[in-house]
């Protein structure tokens, strides 16, 4: 077997954060690490652990763009009079008219293909812990506990992927385009085995995910006491949430209910409770089924806690993303989720005057989801909640058996939310139900990186918040762009359509 030349700077800081510095005696060049230290030592497979979590947090692409950037691209969040940030997501199209992507955006203007780039670096490192660590080298069980997470890690980012450059399996576009990503599952230990390959369909790319969530679910059997990691019942919430893109409605459901109780603990369902849930001060994330916890001196969310974190964008620091008036007037006055919100004020915003928010929203409010508290806009990245298990419920259920067989799960999220049931109109027919669902998701999930990729796997219109077409379903911005960084070096790739 070849081996690794060299471990990246970023392996080697974290090596350092875990106290493990006495592997790099000796070392030349003193930046770097032979592959066999790290894939043959304790230390240093810990260390490859926590790098591919660490390249989550490092990319914007997996942090603030993940969660605001699918809210912004769609209607559930809008420009604060005076900013710039993802205003090139609000119109679709950059400054000197470039077109822009939820995936592919890179803030400060121009496009870099950040969530492509990040996806790979999370893959490769999930790869080695996967296919290239030695048996023997930690205890049996420590080891099949790491591979279950990199098979977990290595679905999710995927997933992620192929849902921005791909047409969902759901979507009736994908019988004319069925393109999905390049699939890697090998470790790259030297630059020979970094051959060029082909796009997988859609189709190819979601069989490996669920083979790969299926893996995963097994090596992480029984494993749900620490939401810091994958457990098993994030392994179902994500089985649920790709069969639910798939349009496997029946697994969707088994997988969601599954992932309910593997969780085991109750919606929030009190003012309070729900109100402070993403705070980590207060509620600390109990719903999360897996929440990326982020240091908050020593580990920057996308290279800047201060200009990146998710807190800068939604509700502190620059505020430049304000909740929309249509998002607002989706609850109702009691709805404990109001509690998620607050006024944008004038501190916030840099001497920008408050009333400047009131121009998207009448409240003036902005979204407190994500509220640094921490210190340094540090905030913990919750990936899924349990609270997207009632929602898949709810659609699946209704997709095989009508809004009837799909409502007692909607409505047990609303009463934990203060709210009642569903109205009667709502169970009419499938178009009136999938329609409560989407606005039960918008208030729910808000800024949780849903809102477009809902609208794209339904195939549905993209709309500006007064309800004005941002483009249609059919239109090319559907799809995140491949890049010419790539299809420039890889000739077997293919730029998907319109670019």
């Amino acid at each position: 077997m070849r081996r690794i030349k060299t471990i990246s700077y970023l392996l080697v800081a974290t090596l350092l954060l875990f106290g493990c510095n006495e592997i790099l005696i000796d070392v030349d060049p003193p930046t770097s690490v032979p592959g066999e230290t790290v894939l043959n030592t304790v230390e240093g497979v810990q260390a490859l652990r926590a790098s591919m979590y660490s390249k989550m947090r490092a990319s914007f692409g997996y942090t603030t763009l993940y969660f605001v950037g699918a809210s912004a691209y769609a209607d559930e969040t809008y420009i604060r009079p005076g900013a710039t940030r993802m205003n090139s997501l609000n119109f679709a199209r950059d400054g000197d008219g470039s077109l822009q992507h939820a995936a592919y955006h890179a803030d400060g203007g121009g496009a870099a293909p950040v969530t492509y780039n990040a996806t790979y670096n999370i893959i490769q490192d999930a790869n080695l812990l996967i296919g290239a660590v030695p048996d023997g080298v930690l205890p049996d069980a420590t080891l099949q506990r790491f591979r279950g997470e990199a098979y977990a890690i290595r679905a999710f980012a995927m997933h992620h992927l192929v849902r921005a450059v791909g047409y969902d399996p759901t979507n009736p576009m994908i019988n004319q385009w069925d393109l999905g990503i390049i699939i890697r599952t090998e470790p790259t230990l030297d630059l020979a085995d970094a051959d060029l390959r082909e796009r997988s369909t859609v189709q190819q790319t979601y069989a490996q995910i669920l083979s790969d969530l299926a893996e995963a679910k097994t090596l992480l059997a029984g494993i749900n006491a620490d939401n810091s990691y994958p457990t098993e019942a994030f392994v179902d919430g994500l089985t649920a949430r790709v069969n639910l893109y798939a349009g496997n409605w029946d697994a969707a459901l088994t997988a969601a209910t599954n992932a309910r109780n593997n969780f085991g603990r109750a919606l929030q369902n009190t003012p309070d409770g729900v109100a402070g849930m993403f705070h980590e001060g207060r509620g600390n994330h109990p719903e999360a089924l897996f929440k990326l916890v982020i240091h908050p001196t020593i580990e920057q969310i996308a290279g800047s806690n201060v200009n990146n974190g998710t807190a800068s964008y939604t509700s502190n620091q620059w505020v430049p993303q304000l909740p929309t008036q249509k998002v607002i007037d989706l609850y109702d006055d009691d709805d404990y989720r109001l509690g998620w919100y607050g006024d944008a004020i004038e501190s916030q915003t840099h001497g920008v005057a408050a009333t400047n928010a009131n121009a998207v929203n009448d409240r003036g409010w902005s979204i407190l989801k994500f509220n640094g508290n921490k210190g340094n806009l540090s905030d913990d990245h919750p990936y899924m909640r349990v609270a997207e298990m009632y929602l898949i419920q709810a659609e699946a259920a209704a997709r095989t058996g009508g809004p009837a067989a799909g409502a007692p799960f909607l409505n047990a999220l609303r009463q934990a939310r203060g709210v009642g049931p569903v109205d009667d109109a709502a169970l009419a027919n499938m178009q009136a139900f999938e329609d409560e669902i989407l606005n039960e998701r918008i208030r729910e999930l808000v800024v949780e990186g849903h809102r477009f990729y809902d609208l794209k796997r339904l195939g549905r219109d993209v709309r500006n918040a007064d309800g004005t077409i941002k483009f249609r379903r059919d239109s090319h911005r559907i799809l995140s762009p491949i890049g010419a960084t790539h299809y420039g070096v890889n000739p077997l790739i293919l730029e998907n359509p319109g670019y």
